[in-house]
């Protein structure tokens, strides 16, 4: 047999836990099922990760190492883009046992973890359930394990004392958001103190002895880690596995997927409050997550917690955090909103006039249109005006306050002109679903220059729907724009801005205009905002005829930022001026 064969697991579902078993799971917080997996299922997956390391099945987000390299110790998250690590993942037999030791609640796959070799040089003593509330872990030896190949080495019992839980490494605002770091120093403060504890009250180290195929299940927050080997150049090759109860409401990484064993995923913290949320935390991906370097360490970016906010109130970057967006009251004076659409009102017609006298035709899937909505792009590179607004203190402050980095650049801007249509709308969707960069959360900054109200087409937002990540697209005729694919928009917020005044949102935050049922233009400035460093190179929307592809990078490299076009607003935190124009707009 070929290294790129291997043997598909079988699809006979098991009884779950004997009740001595059972007792044994409380108790301990660990117990051992041998034997679940036969030798030629076991022999399957090393036979198909070896070809996986060897380069012969491509798989991505595993990159094979170099023939003078050191072989691969370990891959993480491997199920994401392997249909075979997936499917051992969901193996069947796993599902009677897992629901038994999570209480008779069915079981959602949610991480993964294939070692080639031992695993004590990076898994000293640690909880699972730290950083990955209310999972239970699922340990499975390829090959017969012992102290001699290498282990796993657990704390018996220690799950029903002490617990460290995810928020205690999350100070400040850190807290109870929806990230997966934490504070490293307080984490290995906190891990040896516990850990002392437990040794203390007597907690047995148990190092398990075991044939391939058998599937030893622990509670996430019981202590445990890899154990060497006396030889660390053999190979034990061991699958791991996490999972979380379908039922369980706490799930901080909402942008990791919840894989049910009937095969359905998920994006969910469980406790969406109407049925419209409920739905929507069910809707497809973005497909350029698959390209994305978050889509194996998905995260969200809370608000600033290491400094006092500078223009923001705690409430406002609150609902940054849980609502995705917020609006700040008169943050221009009426004068520098007069004077910013005065010289927009001329470049918005010249963009017209130019556009009519060429005759050119807008793409047939754009949303802009000259008799309808404008989009005027690009004006900071041309106007003085414009790059000294759009880089002034007032975005400085709240680029500081919500993007919690240092270095920050302007990414986009562009004046949006909204003219007499009535039932005309923008359609609802994510700015990432228009254009797609890495990191994920970049922010808009929606100027109105003149009041935005219901009637005249103001903004909508739909709450709490960013931490679900970018979703995918489509594009509505009816309206002429790109929507986000079976988005139910029940539980939308109407949010009129004043002119002035500035409503704040993540990239991820799904959010549409009314129409202009108006005889006024409606006018708005949004400018956006990107960690220094981002990339915009993963996703092509012109691509397949207009539906989108991945991006075709340049073998030469990534090309140097356009500083005229995406100056730095912060750097090391502190504002920076804007550099010179030497372009007009156009």
């Amino acid at each position: 047999m070929s290294g790129s064969e291997h043997t598909q697991p079988s699809h006979v579902e098991v009884a779950g836990l004997t009740a001595e078993q059972r007792r044994k799971y409380a108790r301990d917080g660990w117990v051992a099922v041998p034997s679940l997996f036969t030798a030629d299922e076991c022999d399957g997956l090393i036979r198909h990760m070896d070809a996986v390391h060897a380069g012969e099945i491509p798989v991505e987000g595993i990159v094979p190492p170099a023939e003078s390299a050191d072989h691969l110790i370990d891959t993480d998250q491997c199920h994401i883009h392997d249909p075979v690590c997936r499917a051992f993942m969901l193996h069947p037999k796993l599902r009677g046992p897992l629901k038994d030791a999570l209480g008779g609640e069915e079981p959602e796959g949610i991480k993964s973890h294939y070692w080639w070799k031992g695993s004590q040089w990076s898994q000293s003593w640690h909880c699972d359930g730290t950083p990955l509330p209310g999972c239970i872990g699922v340990w499975i030896p390829l090959v017969d394990v012992d102290e001699e190949i290498g282990t796993l080495a657990l704390q018996t019992g220690g799950h029903l004392r002490r617990k460290l839980h995810h928020d205690d490494l999350r100070q400040g605002k850190w807290a109870g958001y929806r990230t997966h770091s934490g504070d490293p120093e307080l984490g290995a403060r906190l891990r040896k103190e516990i850990f002392e504890e437990n040794e203390a009250a007597g907690a047995e180290e148990v190092h398990i002895v075991a044939k391939r195929g058998t599937a030893v299940i622990f509670d996430g927050h019981l202590w445990h880690r890899g154990l060497m080997g006396r030889d660390p150049t053999v190979f034990r090759q061991v699958y791991a596995c996490h999972y979380i109860s379908s039922g369980f409401r706490e799930w901080p990484h909402v942008l990791w997927e919840r894989l049910g064993f009937d095969g359905t995923a998920r994006w969910s913290t469980g406790d969406e409050p109407t049925p419209a949320a409920q739905h929507n935390a069910r809707l497809p991906r973005h497909p350029a997550m698959e390209f994305s370097s978050s889509s194996k360490h998905p995260s969200l970016l809370p608000t600033r917690k290491d400094a006092p906010l500078r223009i923001l109130t705690r409430d406002q970057a609150d609902d940054m955090d849980l609502q995705g967006f917020t609006v700040v009251e008169d943050a221009f004076s009426a004068a520098e909103i007069e004077q910013l659409r005065d010289e927009f009102d001329r470049l918005e017609h010249e963009s017209v006039r130019r556009l009519e006298a060429r005759g050119r035709q807008q793409p047939s899937r754009t949303i802009a249109n000259a008799d309808r909505i404008t989009i005027t792009s690009g004006l900071a590179r041309g106007s003085a005006l414009a790059r000294s607004f759009c880089a002034g203190p007032f975005f400085q402050k709240v680029c500081h306050d919500l993007l919690n980095c240092d270095d920050v650049r302007l990414y986009r801007e562009q004046a949006v002109y909204t003219k007499p249509c009535p039932g005309r709308v923008f359609p609802c969707h994510q700015d990432i679903g228009l254009a797609f960069i890495d990191p994920l959360q970049y922010l808009s900054c929606w100027v109105a220059l003149n009041d935005a109200t219901e009637e005249n087409g103001c903004p909508w937002f739909v709450p709490g729907l960013f931490r679900r990540g970018p979703l995918l697209h489509e594009f509505d005729e009816s309206n002429g724009g790109w929507t986000i694919s079976g988005l139910r928009s029940d539980d939308a917020v109407c949010v009129p801005v004043k002119a002035g005044s500035a409503a704040i949102f993540w990239s991820l935050t799904p959010h549409f205009t009314g129409a202009n049922n108006t005889d006024s233009v409606r006018k708005a400035y949004i400018c956006q905002y990107a960690p220094d460093g981002y990339d915009d190179r993963i996703w092509d929307k012109d691509a397949n005829g207009g539906n989108g592809g991945p991006m075709k990078v340049d073998p030469a490299g990534k090309p140097a930022v356009d500083e005229a076009r995406n100056f730095l607003v912060l750097k090391g935190g502190k504002g920076v001026s804007p550099p010179p124009g030497t372009v007009q707009a156009g």
